[in-house]
């Protein structure tokens, strides 16, 4: 039955329906923006979403994922992450340059994902045939319904994002957004899934303040092209100057 549904490029309707329960994150509890929704997916789906051992082991294969996100990884951890940061820093202070982090924070990312934009990253990746059309069927016709206080709400469709707690949506996420390293040939990236690392070095404040502000419009720009929103509210802005070996804060870039 699973391979039929591999090879006829359907994913059962059943099987799309999430029960989706809001987890409290912080500040206001009246704001509807404060929860998380933590989608509870059929066990059967779990075993028809193995298709994610096909596609990774293609994108593997083909060294489609960047080799600076470490996120969503076999063998990558999050102490590799910061072991890389640590050696591109390092290796700059011992050029005598001083280096800029910028830490971006994607707002709701997994729940902005625009399925149309998805499917053409994946036919631009090669993925096409019966496989991109079981992605497609995966994506599209998804319902939800939340659950709260155990009150049931009504069942409503799913235009966007892929499935939080399903095995293939921390996947199609970083293939998603795989291309952010390549809208700046200056810009050092380090990813830990939607966790966004920028590094810029140089010799001046001047420079390092100013030729990444000009690199962000292009990041600007994908994120409207890609329809991904950027939270903003904490900004955390930062260059490290060896010569004093100390963190300093810059001006937040407009």
């Amino acid at each position: 039955m699973i391979n039929y549904s591999f090879t006829q490029g359907v994913f059962p309707d059943g099987l799309k329906i999430a029960k989706v329960i809001p987890v409290f994150k912080s500040e206001n509890k009246r704001l509807v923006n404060n929860y998380r929704p933590i989608f509870v997916l059929p066990v059967m789906s779990k075993i028809y979403e193995r298709m994610y051992n096909r596609l990774i082991s293609y994108f593997n294969k083909n060294n489609f994922l960047s080799e600076n996100q470490f996120g969503f990884k076999e063998y990558h951890t999050t102490s590799m992450a910061v072991l890389h940061l640590i050696d591109h820093i390092a290796t700059q202070f011992d050029k005598g340059n001083l280096t800029i982090g910028v830490f971006i924070d994607f707002s709701k990312a997994f729940d902005t994902i625009d399925h149309n934009i998805l499917l053409d990253k994946l036919y631009m990746y090669g993925v096409r045939g019966s496989c991109l059309q079981w992605l497609c069927s995966y994506l599209t016709n998804r319902k939800q319904y939340v659950v709260l206080n155990d009150t049931s709400s009504d069942m409503l469709p799913v235009t966007c994002v892929v499935p939080q707690g399903s095995i293939l949506g921390p996947l199609l996420f970083l293939i998603y957004i795989s291309d952010i390293v390549c809208i700046s040939p200056v810009l050092h990236v380090v990813l830990f899934a939607d966790d966004t690392t920028l590094f810029y070095s140089a010799r001046t404040v001047n420079e390092i303040c100013n030729v990444p502000n000009s690199e962000l419009i292009k990041l600007s720009r994908w994120f409207k092209l890609n329809k991904l929103s950027l939270n903003i509210k904490r900004p955390i802005l930062l260059y490290f100057d060896p010569k004093i070996n100390l963190l300093k804060k810059i001006p937040i870039f407009k």
